[in-house]
């Protein structure tokens, strides 16, 4: 749970939430649908407007210490310039986009008639959301408690950079200290940069990243390029214990490049993705460490080429569905993408080998009624060695949300996960608190194969204290692990829960206080109600966020 700065002091300011953001009113209706480009007019705004901070001075002090979004900032996201034509999909586009960007509380783009015929306006108007990070917090997940101090600004000087650094301890020991810098338009450009620098119980870890995204529907290409190094220590738990680890050091460069064309609604992808790993290992230890199979050193050297397209149906803007009082915009259509090619590979003691992989997703979206949101997932992976799979995995997922009426929403989420790693260091999959099995310890269940089904009823109780949106969401979670073809006897939890959203101070974030029994006692365990306490919904539409803390 991370407690933002000004909270308390939000609690005497007011700022009208509105239920339903994509509401327009008559002059929006009525706006032309296309025409040649003849000027963008941009406005961005504070977190709180003029009126508010002559009501409430706390108000003013909010704004005095946030830097407002530049608007060259906004200006820098639009792919069109002056006299080319622009359409209202275009407009909504923008819009969509410039709230991905995680600046702003509320986003308004559209198309005005300039009074000559074939022609328009654009008009952006923005207002922020607070992005200074400053204070400290506390989670408590699965019996685990943590503390957490940060210091830094998701808006540097106003260009949409983040600094933060932060420092995160557990009750088990563990701790991370980190800084990351992040760049929005690295050079005035679309490229991306991020700089990660951390030091955590098991070692020091360094990131970079430079990448140019596919910025629009029908942008042409995007390249990236990530290196990470890491010294870390792969557990092993069991009844949320760690009973093993392997200590790590891995050496990671990653490089992709991408063409893209087709219409908007239908692109097709092409590219080519680098991917070199070096890991050192030292040997398990802990009670546990007979049972686990360590490699030798490894380098590995992945090159393929990889496709993808997708149709899009349609899009939605919804809010009561992961958020509260912030829109969502919903991606309607079909997705499938595939890689493929070789994996050289050598071990210390082994030699070198090459061996084909093959990797490949789908998804689905869909609202197949009205007010009834539906995505399926389907994805996995094959790697061989010789004859045989020495790695695979496979993953499946179903989310279903039902708005029952503008405050009620329930939903519905079911995903199986199955990995086996041969050559490499085994892997494990976890279930507990942390990972959508409330009311069980963090970790407290371990395997190779995974299922899970969490059923929730969120409501929007349209209860506001000021710039804080209150809900309320009952549960029952279900969970399975095991290992082959034995997936285990279920465990259940029931429980409710508290939300609340702020579009000026959270955006698109939900802050989450659970409650939950379990149902099935677990040798050794406390079968009482069990307390968590984080930021984010435990499932949301579309994968965005799966669960939180999932491995």
């Amino acid at each position: 749970m991370r407690f933002l700065p000004f909270v308390a002091a939000a609690m005497f300011v007011a700022s009208p939430v509105v239920a339903q953001a994509d509401e327009r009113g008559p002059a929006a209706s009525a706006a032309p649908q296309q025409g040649r480009l003849r000027e963008v007019r941009i406005v961005t705004g504070d977190v709180f407007d003029a009126a508010t901070r002559d009501e409430r001075p706390i108000a003013a002090l909010v704004d005095a210490l946030h830097w407002t979004t530049r608007e060259d900032v906004v200006a820098r996201e639009l792919w069109f310039a002056h006299g080319d034509r622009v359409d209202a999909a275009m407009a909504a586009e923008l819009e969509r986009n410039l709230r991905a960007l995680g600046l702003f509380a509320e986003v308004r783009v559209r198309l005005v008639p300039t009074g000559a015929a074939d022609e328009v306006d654009l008009e952006v108007e923005t207002r922020d959301r607070l992005s200074i990070t400053l204070g400290g917090g506390a989670s408590f997940v699965g019996g685990v408690t943590g503390l957490r101090f940060a210091l830094g600004e998701g808006n540097l000087f106003g260009l949409g950079d983040r600094l933060v650094g932060s420092f995160a301890e557990t009750s088990d020991g563990d701790y991370r200290g980190s800084v990351v810098y992040s760049d929005l338009h690295v050079f005035d450009t679309w490229h991306t940069g991020s700089v990660r620098l951390s030091r955590t119980d098991d070692g020091e870890s360094l990131g970079l990243e430079l990448r140019r995204p596919l910025k629009h529907l029908a942008d042409p290409r995007s390249y990236g390029f990530v290196y990470a190094h890491d010294e870390l220590a792969n557990e092993y738990v069991r009844g949320g214990d760690v009973l093993a680890e392997v200590p790590e050091r891995r050496d990671a460069f990653t490089a992709d490049l991408l063409w893209a064309n087709g219409p908007r609604e239908h692109r097709d992808k092409f590219g080519f993705v680098l991917r070199v790993v070096d890991r050192d290992y030292e040997p398990a230890r802990g009670p546990l460490a007979p049972a686990i199979r360590v490699p030798g050193d490894t380098t590995s050297v992945f090159l393929g080429p990889s496709l993808s397209t997708r149709w899009i149906t349609g899009f939605a803007k919804v809010d009561n569905v992961d958020t509260l009082g912030f829109v969502q915009d919903v991606v309607l259509g079909v997705s499938l993408s595939a890689t493929a090619g070789a994996r050289w590979r050598t071990a210390a003691g082994e030699g070198g080998a090459v061996h084909p992989e093959l990797a490949a997703e789908t998804s689905w979206a869909a609202e197949p009624l009205p007010g009834l949101l539906t995505n399926l997932g389907l994805g996995g992976g094959l790697r061989w060695d010789g004859d045989a799979a020495s790695a695979w995995n496979v993953a499946a997922n179903a989310r279903a949300f039902a708005r029952l009426s503008t405050h009620h929403t329930f939903g519905a989420f079911v995903d199986f996960d199955a990995v086996e790693e041969l050559q490499d260091l085994p892997l494990e999959l976890t279930l507990g608190e942390d990972n959508g099995l409330r009311g069980y310890r963090a970790r407290q269940f371990a395997g190779t194969r995974r299922l899970r089904t969490i059923l929730e009823h969120r409501w929007d109780t349209g209860l506001e204290l000021a710039t804080l949106r209150v809900g309320l969401v009952g549960f029952v979670d279900t969970g399975w692990t095991g290992d082959g073809s034995e997936l285990g006897r279920p465990f259940q939890s029931v429980g409710a829960g508290l939300r609340i959203g702020s579009r000026p101070l959270l955006g698109d974030g939900v802050f989450r206080l659970d409650v939950a029994k379990p149902l099935d006692q677990v040798l050794g365990e406390d079968d009482g109600w069990q307390l968590s306490a984080t930021i984010g919904q435990v499932f949301t539409f579309g994968g965005n966020t799966t669960v939180a803390g999932s491995r």
